[in-house]
């Protein structure tokens, strides 16, 4: 076909919009047609709050799961296995989220809280609290940047007091008070009023226990990512930990203008000035 001196099929262009999918249990992503990649946001199940067994000592908060935002990822036209990993119970690691089959993305589960009578080795996405007199490296994946952070140790308090859980945006306070802080939060880079499910942010630290309230450790809330309170204990009973925030997938899709083919000088025009058009 002749079309004003180029010869060749007419193909008319498409279009994506902007689409973000969020994930809070497993499921499977399809990419719409001609979608090529997308910014995928991981975040991994919060580590459970540490667990006490005697009438002396305030266990250290949970680590939050790790957190993870690639931008513009590949994506294939196939479906895509999603998993959302779960939060620790008391004393218990969180799992990790993934996207993907063979060689996922991933991010990885929160430490535990541990406490000077339950030691625990709590690395993570994020890191538990310690007893120890040395903090625990967060980002157990490696990552760059760093999926997580340290959870507090309680060099600068009696032994019987434990470290705030490491979050996704920040350290875990040293055991210096009762309780003592978790890592903050990490605001969702995805963020917008159809990203996902409250909470926006995302990867708190637990806090540590308290000695001597009478009470156990709360649970962080779901979805969140968030590392679980520690124990607390009176001077006759021990209490459990509260459970890491289960974590989330999120995927943004890009809004795409796709133009294959042939096309004529004066459509050329009419979708530069319309500023739909690009050489890249």
């Amino acid at each position: 076909m002749a079309n004003g001196g180029i010869i060749g099929p007419i193909i008319e262009p498409s279009s994506t919009t902007e689409n973000i999918t969020s994930f809070t249990g497993p499921g499977t992503f399809t990419a719409q047609a001609n979608q090529s990649a997308a910014n995928i946001f991981i975040l991994a199940g919060g580590g459970g709050g540490g667990t006490t067994a005697t009438n002396t000592s305030g266990a250290g908060g949970g680590g939050a799961g790790g957190y993870r935002v690639i931008n513009g990822h590949p994506i294939p036209a196939s479906p895509v296995p999603i998993t959302v990993g779960g939060g620790g119970g008391a004393g218990a690691k969180g799992t990790n989220s993934t996207f993907g089959a063979a060689s996922p993305l991933s991010s990885t589960g929160g430490g535990q809280g541990g406490s000077l009578y339950v030691p625990t080795n709590a690395t993570g996405g994020s890191a538990g609290g310690t007893p120890g007199t040395s903090d625990l490296a967060g980002n157990e994946g490696g990552y760059s940047p760093p999926e997580g952070n340290a959870g507090g140790n309680n060099s600068a308090a009696p032994l019987y007091a434990g470290g705030g859980g490491g979050g996704a945006g920040g350290a875990g306070s040293p055991g210096a008070s009762y309780p003592s802080n978790g890592g903050a939060s990490a605001s969702n880079d995805l963020a917008s009023p159809t990203a996902s499910p409250s909470p926006t942010s995302y990867g708190p630290g637990g806090n540590s226990g308290r000695y001597p309230l009478a009470s156990g450790g709360s649970s962080a809330p779901a979805n969140s990512g968030g590392g679980g309170n520690g124990a607390s204990c009176t001077l006759s009973s021990g209490y459990t930990g509260g459970s890491g925030g289960s974590g989330i997938v999120v995927v943004k899709e890009f809004a795409q203008f796709n133009a294959p083919g042939v096309w004529t000088m004066g459509d050329v025009y009419d979708y530069v000035k319309a500023g739909n058009w690009s050489n890249n």
